[in-house]
């Protein structure tokens, strides 16, 4: 909620690299707790502008955040049905579709509830007015990508009207024939992800990112840190001057430099020149 509440002081703070990250350990720590009493409030993260969660969480939105709800939804599935079917930004809107889509992968007792859940979501898009701003592409669009990972070759008849409506698009999915192909031949369990069975497991993973080993793991930092060789003082010679040498052969005499340069924030430019923002790019790889 402090990042909501507050975010337009977050978003001039100085240096934001002290704090940008708190939200998504908070949200580690509420799912080791197996906290679902926080669940309003994490779908309420959801429900805030495109600019709130690139700033916030960046790609995280697609490629984590779907293991929160995958662990905290049991019972909720009506809440992720709200979010999807309200207008908003369409990347926040998809998560829910990803984590249920998901629940269902990995535990396939559960998966008839699920595909009944992606019936009545495509029910109620088909029962949109075309002006609806909820009705978008790219939710309906991801949807049927999940809908093909689940093999849901019973929801295929609604799948091809919001094809023959143009809800459904072509370069997410393909076309109706491309649709009907994959979903009757995916391997089961194709688009099953990775998830994290404690929170342990999941720093883990953090600790991987690029950013995170330059900060804290001593062994990269060491081997990618530049290491001048000490300048040491030798005998003095015969002419009274002191000869200083450079000693090159011992590591214990490394210095590690102080960086003088500016320190690139996480909303900057890359300065690999990818063009991407840097906590997009090499902060995180």
């Amino acid at each position: 909620l402090d990042a909501i509440e507050r975010h337009d002081f977050f978003q001039n703070y100085e240096d934001q690299d002290i704090w940008w990250e708190f939200p998504t350990h908070a949200l580690y720590m509420l799912v080791e707790l197996k906290a679902t009493t926080s669940l309003p409030t994490i779908l309420k993260l959801l429900q805030q502008e495109a600019q709130f969660s690139e700033y916030w969480f960046g790609d995280a939105i697609t490629e984590d955040f779907w293991q929160v709800l995958y662990h905290l939804g049991e019972g909720a599935f009506s809440m992720f049905k709200d979010l999807i079917l309200q207008s908003g930004d369409w990347v926040n809107r998809i998560v829910p579709s990803t984590a249920l889509a998901q629940i269902a992968l990995h535990q396939p007792e559960k998966k008839a509830e699920i595909i009944t859940w992606f019936d009545e979501i495509l029910d109620a898009f088909l029962a949109m007015e075309a002006r609806n701003p909820a009705l978008d592409p790219g939710v309906i669009s991801t949807i049927v990508g999940d809908l093909i990972e689940l093999q849901a070759i019973e929801l295929l008849p609604k799948i091809k009207i919001l094809c023959d409506k143009g809800l459904v698009s072509k370069g997410i999915t393909g076309d109706y024939a491309s649709i009907e192909k994959d979903i009757n031949g995916k391997e089961s369990n194709y688009g099953k992800r990775k998830v994290a069975g404690s929170i342990f497991d999941r720093y883990a993973e953090v600790m991987t990112w690029h950013g995170y080993k330059m900060r804290y793991d001593e062994a990269y930092k060491k081997k990618n840190t530049y290491s001048a060789p000490k300048i040491v003082e030798s005998s003095t010679s015969s002419e009274g001057f002191s000869n200083k040498t450079a000693d090159y052969y011992s590591p214990s005499n490394s210095i590690v430099p102080v960086r003088t340069e500016k320190k690139v924030g996480r909303n900057e430019p890359c300065p690999c020149g990818s063009g991407k923002k840097h906590k997009k790019c090499c902060l995180k790889k």
